[in-house]
């Protein structure tokens, strides 16, 4: 092994050898003190093979710097293997009697040449006849081998005259040396002797590709050795035998298209372009295996079997035609295609069990071993894959993967590649538990070892839960179904771990969903929570169920019931009091899902309150710039939402000085609940409570799950079943009703349908079912209206503003201003009439009609629904809304251009 080879002891041992030791790995150089051809960069004369203190010292002006250094160093850059595998190859070559350094670099005389001679015939008597491991690893079964004692193979070279030149040895791992003193440059490995004038010549480079293409082809069969010796070998043949075909069995160093090399350049066929080179020299022939990847003759008869082998080799023999020319600045590095081992002194980081560490390899010059000091980076943790954010390319995100400790679960969590080797970005592995350095250099090492090696899946990242690539997101991030591609939720709710699965769904529809069943709001709260999944898959608008009464109405117990579906009822609970972007967040999290809200009223700000109802319901987030320009994408969401209050929303609210739109009345029902009447034989309305108290904490998150996989395998009957809804709701409500609860009776048709659908966790009878949406829905009319809200609105704004300023800030006719000064004159009123009944008619300034009766709304529309309900007066002429006053005497008798409005009894207006 590496490690047991004493540097200084073999660098002892070559010092003034390195002439004939180089030779005897296979790199030829020129004489010491001498220049000629360069075994690195293929250079004709700017090699100098100095040496001048014994260490085999070299320079080349054409090489890529460091291009000097000592023998060790020309061996490993020349053979393209580490330092410490040229120590390997020199101390082997050592353990042989080495020629004497020559000084000049020419062929060993002939005095010489018995001593290769008898060195190789000596290792032949060592050896023994044998199959060797090597061969039969590349099923190319040879009986009649010769094998030394550790199972090398031995091939004696000889030139083309039969003179032994030298020996190569191969091991059964399939490394190769040559044995010291060998002449490489024009030997071969004859398969057969050389003997007479052959037809056909093939040469190929190594030993096993020979026997192949032996198998192959007719022909004398010759092994170069390796690709630098196969052009010398076959000029020296063209040179004997003038007339034979020679052909060159060629390696096909295939390349990608426009596939660049470790340095960044272009790669090339340099198997190809080699053997065209020299084909067109000798005027032979080649043939390349044809495949679409690296390979030689041998790795093509071991994938396709000889039949295909000889097929293959016969039809892709060609010449290079004498136009075809090889460009000159091709420079071929003979070593440069080959597949090189990673040099063991680069550092590296490494992730094991106990964690990631990276090590910087040092070499004891001492001992020859690699000692690898390591660093520890941080606790185990691997990046899966990568993502962009709800689609968008310009947020990119990596996905890790680690086991946090107390946890049974591996945690998988998104980090946006900006944040990655950042503070952000350890801010966040920490917290969720991974352990780091606190070292800034190791943590850079870190970060851009994350950077350069993710994983190649690619994730679906989003902010929002709910459906999302056939699969659903659930608020904690756990995923129901199987998704298109993997799915990523790096979203977050203020109840994210209320989401967890107690009982099963029988028991839950055993101790909740029986004991709710016949009794109209307990259901209505249990299809509000069925609805919320099914909206994303019908379309429906997200909406809100408000259920408020006095205490001990069972209120907080029916919006128990309905978050039990999904989890832990306590724990789901959010409350009114928040900004529009925390509210936004939590509509996020809550995407065709389930948001609870707690009472209106206890604490919270009627401020906050409309602002989070407008959001919640309004379903589209801010329109927000981006850094970089532009805008940011907009968030939406679809949610439904089941809340409760003493008081309904429109009061709290108006108590507060704060106006509701119709239009949001009919997002968010507000309806007055009812207690409980079907107890189920319990004994009263407290043990029936506790009942289903008691069933909710123990029973809870199973049946959410199994409902919500219902609907990813049958959506094509949810939708049916939501448009019969709708077809069956719009013939119960009359025409005459106004249009806000026409708008309302999709809401009830999502309810219906979830009911309807329901009934896989719920067990409820259908018709139940429909009868008590039925009186809830009558409920709520009789409490809404049936009329036009927003006309009821106008109405009521423009008699409230005349009831409560009529006497004080209009002036009545005729007007002294002396006796009866006014403060923000609002107009003037004037009596027709002596009895105290006759009407009084206010002629409104148009100011005060614009900024504050019509407060709100479009004046032309305003005065346009008063006109129609007999309160404003219209001009007998002319579009304009505005009459004029009297004239005016304390104005010199001048009439001014006013809305002329009167109040009418209550029962005329309704009529």
């Amino acid at each position: 092994m590496v490690s047991h080879i004493g540097i200084r002891s073999v660098k002892s041992a070559a010092q003034n050898q390195w002439q004939g030791l180089l030779s005897a790995c296979g790199v030829d150089v020129p004489a010491k003190g001498k220049h000629g051809a360069c075994p690195i960069c293929g250079g004709n004369d700017r090699f100098h093979f100095i040496d001048d203190h014994g260490d085999g010292n070299w320079h080349c002006r054409q090489c890529e710097h460091p291009n000097h250094g000592d023998g060790f160093d020309l061996l490993s850059k020349a053979k393209g293997i580490t330092v410490i595998e040229a120590v390997k190859v020199v101390s082997e070559a050592l353990l042989l009697p080495l020629p004497e350094p020559q000084p000049a670099r020419k062929e060993a005389p002939k005095s010489e040449a018995p001593l290769i001679t008898e060195k190789v015939n000596k290792l032949v008597a060592q050896s023994t006849i044998g199959q060797s491991d090597y061969l039969t690893k590349k099923g190319l079964p040879c009986p009649n081998q010769r094998l030394l004692n550790d199972g090398s193979l031995l091939l004696v070279t000889q030139a083309l005259d039969g003179t032994i030149t030298g020996a190569q040895i191969i091991n059964p791992k399939g490394e190769k040396r040559l044995v010291a003193g060998t002449q490489k440059k024009g030997s071969v490995i004859p398969l057969s002797p050389v003997i007479g004038i052959p037809d056909t010549i093939i040469i190929t480079e190594g030993y096993a590709t020979a026997l192949t293409v032996s198998q192959l082809y007719e022909g004398w069969v010759l092994a170069a050795i390796d690709e630098g010796n196969l052009p010398t070998v076959a000029k020296q043949v063209r040179e004997r035998w003038p007339d034979v075909k020679i052909i060159l069995a060629a390696d096909n160093d295939w390349h990608a298209p426009e596939e660049l090399d470790n340095k960044g350049k272009p790669k090339k066929n340099v198997g190809k372009i080699a053997a065209e080179k020299t084909a067109k020299a000798i005027d032979g022939w080649i043939t390349l295996p044809p495949t679409e990847y690296k390979a030689d003759w041998d790795d093509y008869r071991q994938q396709h079997g000889i039949e295909s082998a000889k097929q293959a080799f016969r039809e892709g023999l060609y010449q290079v035609e004498a136009n075809m020319s090889v460009p000159k600045s091709v420079v071929i590095n003979l070593d440069e295609h080959r597949a090189k081992e990673r040099d063991p002194l680069i550092p590296f980081t490494q992730a094991r069990k106990e964690g990631i560490f990276h090590i910087t390899p040092k070499l004891d010059k001492e001992t020859g071993e690699i000692i690898k000091p390591e660093q520890w980076l941080c606790s185990f943790v691997e990046v899966i894959g990568t993502g962009t954010l709800d689609g968008d390319e310009d947020d990119q995100y990596l996905i890790f993967r680690w086991k946090a400790q107390g946890k049974k679960e591996p945690v998988i969590k998104g980090i946006s590649s900006a944040h990655v080797g950042e503070r952000e970005g350890w801010r966040i592995l920490k917290a969720a538990g991974v352990q780091v350095t606190t070292k800034n250099h190791l943590r850079a090492i870190l970060g851009d070892w994350f950077i350069r090696n993710p994983a190649q899946e690619t994730w679906s990242v989003t902010t929002k839960t709910g459906w999302h690539k056939g699969a659903y997101i659930m608020p904690d991030g756990s995923i129901i179904g199987k998704p298109e591609q993997p799915v990523l939720f790096v979203g977050g709710s203020a109840s994210a771990n209320a989401y967890t699965v107690s009982g099963t769904a029988e028991s839950w529809r055993k101790h909740v969903a029986t004991l709710a069943n016949n009794n109209p709001f307990m259901m209505l709260g249990i299809a509000t929570a069925l609805a919320a999944p099914l909206a994303g898959i019908v379309g429906t608008d997200g909406f809100g169920i408000h259920l408020y009464a006095q205490s001990t109405a069972g209120k907080t117990t029916t919006a128990d019931i309905a978050t039990s579906l999904y989890g832990e009822p306590d724990k789901q609970r959010l409350t009114w009091y928040g900004t529009a972007l925390g509210i936004a967040n939590e509509a996020l999290a809550h995407n065709d899902g389930l948001l609870s809200l707690d009472e209106v009223g206890q604490g919270a700000n009627p401020k906050y309150v409309h602002m989070s109802a407008y959001t919640l319901f309004n379903g589209k987030g801010k329109i927000q710039g981006a850094k970089e320009g532009g805008n940011r994408p907009m968030a939406s969401w679809r949610t439904v939402a089941i809340s409760t209050g003493e008081k309904d929303i429109p009061t709290f609210l108006i108590e507060a000085g704060i106006k509701i739109n119709a239009g949001q009345l009919v997002r968010l029902l507000n309806i007055p609940m009812e207690r409980a009447k079907e107890l189920h034989g319990l004994e009263n309305g407290k043990a029936h409570a506790d009942a289903l108290k008691q069933g909710c904490r123990e029973h809870h998150g199973a049946a959410g799950r199994k409902w919500i996989d219902y609907l990813s395998s049958h959506q094509k009957e949810a939708r049916q079943t939501y448009i019969d809804a709708q077809a069956r709701w719009s013939k119960l409500i009359p025409e005459s009703y106004g249009e806000q609860v026409q708008r309302v009776s999709d809401r009830f048709a999502a309810l219906e349908a979830a009911m309807i659908l329901g009934r896989v966790v719920t067990g409820w009878d259908e018709r139940e079912c429909q009868d008590a949406l039925q009186y809830i829905f009558n409920v709520w009319v009789a409490e809404f209206g049936t009329g036009n809200k927003e006309l009821e609105q106008i109405v009521e704004q423009a008699v409230s503003f005349l009831n409560a300023y009529g006497m004080s800030r209009y002036a009545p006719l005729p007007y002294d201003e002396r006796d009866l000064p006014i403060r923000d004159l609002a107009g003037y009123r004037e009596k027709k009439g002596i009895h105290d009944d006759a009407p009084i008619t206010f002629y409104t300034l148009p100011a005060t009609f614009k900024q504050e009766i019509s407060r709100g709304f479009n004046t032309d529309m305003f005065a346009d629904v008063l006109a129609k309900k007999g309160i404003l007066k219209k001009p007998a002429s002319g579009r304009s809304f505005q009459g004029k006053t009297p004239r005016l005497k304390h104005l010199g008798g001048i009439q001014q251009r006013a809305y002329v409005m009167v109040l009418i009894p209550e029962s005329d207006e309704e009529a």
